[in-house]
């Protein structure tokens, strides 16, 4: 038995149909190309402040390799990362600028620009890396207890060596050998057949104490 039985019946079927759903229909396609051409328009958008990003990064690295002396550069970095919050250029841009107040013993900035990253990198090598640079920084401020807790924090298998040496050198700092010394035969365990022969001599140097 057919469903309709005249072709008056179906084009009645049709107009009747469309009265009752035509205008969700339309809505519908509506949504659709709009949530397809917003897609497309959010994808060209974030592209066109990634080109941005880029080059602004491009010009900063450009003007710290050419300028011998340049007392705004820190400055400058500092305004591309709060301008850039939200991409990868601002963690590079940041790592760049701890590393310039570094070498200017500018330590209260380098822990300030490797505390950043250490929070907002997703990526946990990038994470790990300003840790550890931070832990430096710390130990160079002398603030000991702060750089234990930094190295305290987890990180990727690949940096477990280099976070005990680490914590060994902060330990020699503050004067607790024995304790050192365990970190730098943890650091030595952990690098298992790489050669490493700063933590050899490290190790030498504490040959005469007994490991914690």
């Amino acid at each position: 038995m057919e469903i309709y039985n005249s072709e008056e019946q179906q084009v009645e079927a049709i107009k009747r149909f469309w009265k009752e759903n035509g205008t969700s229909i339309i809505a519908g396609v509506v949504l659709g190309l709009g949530g397809l051409y917003g897609w497309r328009y959010i994808q060209d958008t974030q592209l066109e402040n990634t080109m941005a990003a880029s080059s602004a990064y491009t010009q900063l690295l450009e003007q710290q390799q050419t300028a011998t002396e340049n007392p705004e550069l820190l400055a400058q970095f500092q305004t591309f990362v709060d301008e850039n919050s939200d991409s990868s250029y601002a963690l590079l841009a940041a790592l760049v600028a701890a590393k310039d107040a570094v070498a200017k013993e500018d330590y209260a900035t380098a822990a300030k620009q490797l505390s950043w990253v250490a929070t907002n990198a997703t990526q946990p090598e990038i994470k790990a890396l300003a840790q550890l640079r931070l832990a430096r920084v710390q130990n160079e401020q002398k603030d000991y207890p702060a750089a234990l807790a930094t190295l305290a924090l987890a990180v990727p298998d690949a940096f477990k060596a280099q976070q005990q040496e680490l914590v060994g050198d902060v330990l020699v700092s503050s004067g607790e050998l024995a304790k050192a010394k365990t970190a730098y035969l943890a650091a030595a365990a952990e690098n298992k057949d790489a050669q490493n022969p700063i933590l050899k001599v490290k190790l030498d140097e504490l040959a005469h104490v007994t490991a914690a």
